[in-house]
């Protein structure tokens, strides 16, 4: 669940950087500032999905008790990509119920 409220921060962050460089087409004295504004969240967006990327191949996957699909678990605790039920890991990467 972690890592899908990331994904959903680095879209929020693209379509905040469109709207904001969008303005800047009707503030013309703003516009180069605005379109700068809005390169960078592209950038941090980009940063994100890049690195949610690299860890999500690394997070150990687990079969959900509640609804039985397969999900990933970011750290200790997180909850089902599915059911959003919490889901526990114990220090050997093992599920705890």
């Amino acid at each position: 669940m972690k890592l899908v409220r990331l994904r959903n921060l680095a879209l929020g962050l693209i379509f905040g950087a469109f709207f904001i460089m969008y303005l800047g087409v009707f503030v013309r004295p703003m516009l180069p500032f605005l379109f700068s504004v809005g390169l960078i969240m592209v950038a941090v967006s980009i940063g994100i999905y890049f690195r949610m990327g690299a860890i999500s191949m690394r997070i150990p996957q687990v079969v959900c008790p509640h609804c039985g699909k397969q999900t990933k678990v970011m750290g200790r605790e997180d909850g089902c990509m599915y059911c959003r039920a919490p889901i526990r890991l114990d220090e050997n990467g093992e599920l705890v119920q």
